[in-house]
This record gives structure tokens, sequence and C-alpha cells, in this order.
């Protein structure tokens, strides 16, 4: 009985590892834990993206020529303002000691280059330019100053609204002093990268979302794309402005925060397939389908569109109801 109980145990065994081994040399039925596609028509989009901020297209930032002090300051942030109005008057008596000090510093400079030609010869050429140089600019002050005496006050070029106010009265005003804008008038600016901007034509549609109307999209139109470049810590951007929408009803500020999605690509009815599917060597991109005989193959292709689902177009390669396969050359490797 031992010996029956015994033989039938060996034969178990034995059993047992055959079919182990059919099933995982033999039988391999991997393919049903082998991610696989169909290949079929559908349509690709691809689009570039880029935040920018709601501007006015007619401002005025405005400043004087040279450095004084205020005497008045008529308008404040917020005041709407008329073509013509008096914004900031400056205090002349400043101006005057400003023109009295330029006088000297311009005598100063060029007694310091006539006494200086009497030895011409015994300096070196950038001395000479530095001394030049230095008449050059004290006379370039007292132009400014004098030019600043005949106009002490700062009108506002157009109809708008004060944005901003730099300086109080007593201060002295210096850089931009006040801005002004149009707010009848609006546009979305946007500081494309350059791989972004070679995609892009005016022709193209573009959709805005504002961040604060709970990210409703309105359609936009492309208006320019700068020619020359921006360069912002070395990255090379293209300054887009696009038109708000003719749809919105909203209060649209100056300044808001925009996100703008433009579409530069788009094939309809057309073959896809998801990228991940994709490989490559040096031959070309490839994907994986199976011969007649049950095996993985590659199967060359050229792609075309990459849309922003994850699919791609295929140009040549495939064909309608083909079936691909999600396998790595690894695993075939193993095999």
């Amino acid at each position: 009985m031992k010996k029956i109980v015994k033989i039938i145990s060996i034969v178990a065994v034995v059993f047992f590892a055959v079919w182990f081994v059919w099933q995982r040399f033999v039988n391999d039925d991997s393919d049903a834990e082998v991610d696989s596609y169909v290949v079929g028509s559908s349509s690709v989009v691809e689009t570039v993206s880029a935040s920018g901020e709601v501007t006015p297209v007619n401002y005025a930032n405005l400043s004087f020529v040279a450095p004084a002090l205020v005497k008045s300051v008529s308008v404040d942030v917020g005041d709407n303002v008329k073509e013509g109005d008096v914004l900031i008057v400056l205090d002349r008596n400043s101006v005057i000691s400003q023109i009295q000090s330029a006088r000297i510093d311009v005598e100063k400079a060029e007694a310091a280059e006539q006494l200086a030609r009497r030895h011409w010869d015994d300096y070196k050429p950038e001395e000479r330019e530095r001394i030049k140089k230095d008449v050059e600019q004290a006379r370039t002050r007292l132009y400014g100053v004098q030019s600043q005496f005949k106009n002490t006050e700062i009108v506002s070029p157009i109809d708008g609204i004060v944005t901003q106010r730099n300086v109080r009265i007593g201060e002295v005003a210096q850089g931009v002093v006040m801005r002004v804008i149009d707010e009848s008038d609006m546009e979305i600016e946007i500081l494309m990268s350059e791989t972004d901007a070679t995609k892009m034509n005016k022709d193209q549609r573009a959709f805005a979302v504002f961040d604060a109307y709970n990210d409703e999209q309105f359609d936009v139109d492309i208006l320019s794309i700068d020619p020359e470049a921006v360069r912002v810590q070395d990255v090379t951007y293209y300054n887009t402005t696009f038109a708000l929408p003719n749809n919105i009803d909203k209060n649209i500020l100056s300044g808001m925060s925009v996100d703008v999605d433009v579409v530069v690509n788009q094939k309809d009815n057309v073959l896809t397939i998801p990228l991940r599917f994709v490989r490559s060597d040096d031959v070309g991109e490839y994907v994986y389908i199976k011969s007649i005989d049950e095996q993985y193959k590659k199967q060359y292709i050229t792609t075309g569109v990459e849309g922003d689902d994850g699919d791609v177009e295929i140009v040549t390669g495939l064909v309608d109801d083909e079936i691909i396969y999600d396998v790595d050359d690894e695993d075939l490797e193993d095999k």
C-alpha cells in the first residue's frame, strides 16, 4: 500500500513539473497580459499654451526730463482724466537751482578740458576720450534741465484713468511718475516661447480662460506676433497679442491673468494610435504587430501630428483595423 502511495506521489510531482514547463515555455499565453490597440481613424489636435495678462491698447507712462521738486499733484489713482488735463506741476525754483548747478558743472568740465589740451599729447587716447565725454555729459544735463524749465507741467496725452501715481508733493520727481490708461480698449499680451511662436500664425483658432471668471472659455483672435524677440533670463520669447472676445459681457480690467490655448495643428479623420505604443531605433520609429506565425515583429511607421491627448497621427506603415501591441524589446530578447 505504501509503495502504491509513493508511486502516485512521484507521478503527481512529475505531472506538475511537466504542466509547469508546458505553461511557462510551450503554451505561454502572455498575449492576454499584453496591451493591444486596434488602429482606427479619429481627429488629432495639437495646441500650444501660455499665460499672460490683459493690457490696454492705449496708455501713457509719464515722466519729466530731469529730476525736480514737485509743487502740486492734482489727481490720484482711480481718477478719470481728459486729454490736456494738468496732472503734476513742478517747483520752478527747484528747476532754476538745477539749471545754475548744471551750468557750473559745464564750466568746470570745459575748463578741465582746456587745461588738458595744453599738454594734450601727454594724455593717453582713453584719457582724452574720458575728458571729452565729461564735457558732453555736463552739457547734456544742462540741456535737460533747461528743457524742464520750459515744461514744468505734466498733462495727460489721452482720455483715461490714472492707474499709477509714484510721487507726492515735496518729493523729487524722477522716472515714471504717473500712468494713464484707456480702459475702453483692451487686449491680451502673452510672451510665447520661440518654439511655440514658430508654429503660430494669425489665422489659427485660440481660446482664452480668465482666472477671474470661473475658468470660462472664450474664443479670441490673434492680432500680432512681434518679429523681434524679447529675452527674459536668457530665454527667448515673442510678444503675442490677442483681441478680447467679442461675446464677453463682463468687466475686464487691466492686469487680469489669462491663459490662452492656440490650435497650431489639427488633422481630422486620420489614422491615429496612442503614442505610448511607438518605439524607435537607428532605422526609425516602429510599433509591434504579429506575424503569420503569431510572433511579434517590428513594423516601421511614419508619424505626423502629436495630439494633446496622447495620440499621434500615422502617415504610413499601418492600416485601419490593424492590431498593434505594447511590448518591450527587452521582453522579446528574453524569450
